[in-house]
């Protein structure tokens, strides 16, 4: 009985392990293909769309009631725009009901102008958005609905080519990004954090920024890095750095993984092979940052993506995969761009797959379609 007994705690243990931990690696379930554009528009595809049309690659300030706030800056100066959900849905939708020549027409809505005269913001101020400029000796100059505030910034006075951006702005302070071109290929770049009162300010070389986090020295201005987590435990920094309030450290992301435009994702191994120029296929994986950085194995989505079954969904005479990489990759969207060798030389052709976790984390639906994307 003794025997039986701990027999039987034993298999109890091992199935509350299994229970705990998740399905093992063979109940993982392939993607299910599909040929062509998803038939219905989506939040996640809005978004994968936003990013095509150049619509992210600045500063999206604020999104509020269905409408984007984002910052353009070049040598005209900054400006900025302001567009609705419905006026970005209703400017792609023609390409999305497309069924022929869709890498062609991709590529005339990428080339045509969405951000119209209309849609710039007049009354920047009204809108809580500061109104920046520089004057003849390069002295920043900085109005609010508060006052307004002249501030030296470490720029020559006669540097001709100095570039303003602002990357966010809240109740609490703004960080302002400030690029000198003048001298050298590479340009100088600072960052100014100011209060919205004009109390405080501090500007901090863009390669010193991690150490100066750091030390502590910008506690006062965290609240304009995005948050990662509800509880601001984590806090998305520029590129694939995170920072982390309870330690006082800016964590790296791995050269092999991927984090999510939003910084809340990691697709683990997401990162093509330098050797090969290929990611892995097989098993694919997805964490949260939070359960990235405390190095644990629970994963938010799982999923398998096999390469040869996709060449032979797309009938293509292929041999090896020449090109795999993730293009783009978001909370519940991520789009790869593959491309196959031909046999026995050449290609054999390329195609894009968007991956649509909306539904479904554990067998998402993978569209095949050639869009034309290729970095």
């Amino acid at each position: 009985m003794k025997k039986k007994g701990f027999i039987g705690i034993l298999l109890l243990m091992v199935f509350l392990l299994l229970a705990t931990t998740g399905c093992g690696k063979d109940d993982v379930q392939e993607v299910i293909y599909e040929k062509g554009l998803p038939k219905e528009d989506s939040p996640a595809l809005r978004e994968f769309m936003r990013h095509e049309l150049y619509l992210t690659r600045n500063e999206t300030l604020s999104y509020k009631n269905h409408i984007y706030t984002i910052m353009r800056s070049d040598k005209t100066g900054l400006r900025y725009y302001q567009y609705t959900d419905k006026e970005l849905e209703d400017f792609y939708s023609s390409f999305l009901s497309a069924e022929k020549n869709l890498m062609t027409k991709f590529y005339n809505l990428k080339k045509t102008k969405f951000l119209t005269e209309e849609k710039i913001v007049k009354n920047k101020i009204e809108h809580a958005l500061p109104e920046m400029t520089l004057d003849k000796k390069n002295v920043l100059n900085v109005k609010t609905k508060g006052g307004e505030k002249k501030i030296k910034i470490p720029v020559p006075a006669d540097s001709k080519e100095v570039y303003l951006d602002l990357y966010a702005v809240n109740k609490e302070s703004m960080l302002i990004g400030i690029d000198d071109y003048t001298v050298g290929k590479e340009p100088k770049e600072y960052y100014l954090f100011l209060k919205q009162d004009f109390s405080k300010h501090q500007i901090v070389k863009k390669d010193e920024l991690h150490t100066t986090l750091e030390t502590g020295n910008l506690n006062d201005y965290l609240s304009v890095f995005p948050k990662v987590t509800e509880d601001g435990s984590y806090l998305k920094l520029f590129d694939k750095y995170i920072f982390e309030k309870k330690t006082n450290k800016v964590r790296e992301i791995k050269d092999t993984d991927i984090l999510s435009e939003d910084g809340k994702y990691v697709y683990i191994n997401g990162a093509k092979e330098k050797e090969t120029n290929v990611m892995p296929d097989g098993i694919q994986q997805i964490q949260t940052v939070d359960n990235y950085l405390k190095g644990n194995e629970k994963y938010e989505a799982q999923f398998k993506l096999d390469f040869k079954h996709i060449a032979k969904e797309m009938e293509f005479k292929a041999g090896s995969v020449r090109i795999a990489d993730i293009h783009y990759f978001n909370e519940n969207y991520a789009v790869l761009r593959i491309s196959y060798n031909g046999i026995p030389i050449g290609t054999a052709g390329s195609v894009n797959v968007l991956i649509d976790l909306q539904k479904s984390k554990k067998q998402p639906t993978a569209y095949l379609v050639d869009l034309g994307i290729e970095s």
